[in-house]
């Protein structure tokens, strides 16, 4: 069983960190996110934002959060995280607001996004951890 440290050495700065650039790139989606969804439906709008913060978040995660050396196998890696949380945590949970339960896209973004940062936090602390 794999063993998933968040305050790995005592260090919740890194969580800090995350949590601020995170609110940056949560910023640059969210606007995005409705700004599209004037014009286009919700996956459009979601994959768009998501994927022009991510360019954004990739940088600032590896240079300042984490402080690692970009290379490819952490682009990699980090760009796996953030589509795997795109595709599956975010797009499944907004189906399952919007499609099941018919609460309106852009009261269920909230959550979603909320739910979707955890799970980001995890998956690409795990994943910067594995490929230094």
């Amino acid at each position: 069983m794999i063993k998933i440290r968040i305050f790995q050495d005592n260090r919740p700065i890194e969580f800090i960190r995350f949590c601020i650039v995170g609110g940056l790139c949560t910023g640059i989606d969210a606007a995005i996110y409705y700004i599209v969804r004037g014009f286009a439906s919700y996956p459009v709008a979601l994959m768009s934002g998501y994927l022009l913060s991510l360019v954004v978040n990739y940088f600032l995660t590896v240079y300042w959060t984490f402080k690692v050396k970009v290379s490819i196998r952490n682009a990699v890696g980090i760009v796996a995280a953030h589509l795997f949380n795109l595709f599956f945590v975010r797009m499944g949970l907004m189906y399952f607001f919007v499609q099941l339960f018919l609460i309106n896209d852009r009261i269920s973004y909230i959550p979603t996004l909320l739910i979707s940062v955890i799970v980001n936090f995890i998956i690409v602390k795990f994943v910067v951890n594995r490929v230094k």
